[in-house]
């Protein structure tokens, strides 16, 4: 809450417009307020209960960078953002309390995230690679694994 509104956070920054306008509608809003930390300040607004927009201040949501992903970048050979949705409790059991990031990308471009990242798994030939401190296009520190590989293997990082 920030003392013009309730804040609501945006999954990878990208909203249903539907989503967009049930909130608007049912807070009250005067106004709407983008932050650029990928939130939403609704002004003069009341707080709602909403399972399409991030409530917790502490979401490891918030920490996640991911491009659109396959199918929709035809540079990306791997699904992205239900990775990083199933990856995202991993994130609070890698270092509990600490501030971890998470950067999924398709590709090697790294579109989501210019930066460096705590973990940064790249998408190749339908497997991940994995980046440790870096960006998508650094060289990983393990290869060719499996999205089934990766949701045990995270936690143990």
């Amino acid at each position: 809450m920030s003392a013009l509104g309730p804040v609501y956070g945006v999954a990878f920054g990208q909203i249903e417009a539907a989503a967009l306008a049930r909130l608007l509608r049912d807070s009250g809003a005067a106004a709407l307020r983008l932050t650029p930390h990928r939130a939403l300040i609704l002004e003069a607004g009341g707080r709602r209960d909403s399972t399409e927009f991030l409530t917790a201040a502490d979401d490891p949501m918030l920490r996640i960078d991911a491009c659109p992903g396959a199918p929709s970048c035809t540079s990306a050979t791997v699904e992205t953002r239900a990775m990083a949705r199933a990856l995202a409790p991993a994130l609070e059991t890698v270092a509990p309390g600490a501030r971890r990031s998470l950067h999924v990308s398709g590709c090697t471009k790294g579109c989501a995230r210019a930066r460096a990242a705590d973990i940064t798994l790249v998408g190749r030939n339908g497997k991940f690679d994995l980046v440790r401190d870096g960006c998508a296009w650094d060289t990983p520190s393990q290869t060719g694994l499996s999205p089934e590989a990766l949701r045990s293997f995270i936690g143990a990082l």
